[in-house]
């Protein structure tokens, strides 16, 4: 845990650098991290490992979406049919890449309202 802990906090150090060095190549007049806000005199080191520690677990526990899907895989997210989403295949509404799957973004786009 004493391993876990200390490569949390280096995370957050190197996260730290980095978001004030942003800062002053896009010329802003405050660091990102806000030093002189109230809250951050208020959150203890404990406190700071904690909010890291559980930005890792949810970024760990988002699921990782896929480039492309398969005819199947498209119907499952669209909610479609198999079939369904063969025909549009065949009417030019989605395109297969070169590993004959449909790309993500095609997904996506068909989920937006129009």
């Amino acid at each position: 845990m004493a391993d876990q802990g200390e490569d949390l906090r280096t995370i957050a150090a190197r996260l730290k650098r980095d978001s004030e060095e942003l800062s002053r190549r896009i010329g802003t007049d405050r660091p990102a991290t806000a030093a002189q806000s109230p809250i951050n005199e208020q959150l203890t080191d404990e406190q700071i490992l904690l909010i890291a520690k559980q930005a890792v677990d949810l970024f760990e526990k988002k699921p990782l979406r896929p480039p492309h899907v398969t005819i199947k895989q498209a119907a499952e997210r669209l909610g479609l049919s198999r079939s369904t989403v063969s025909k549009m295949l065949h009417a030019g509404q989605f395109r297969l890449n070169k590993c004959g799957r449909i790309p993500i973004e095609q997904i996506d786009a068909a989920l937006l309202p129009d």
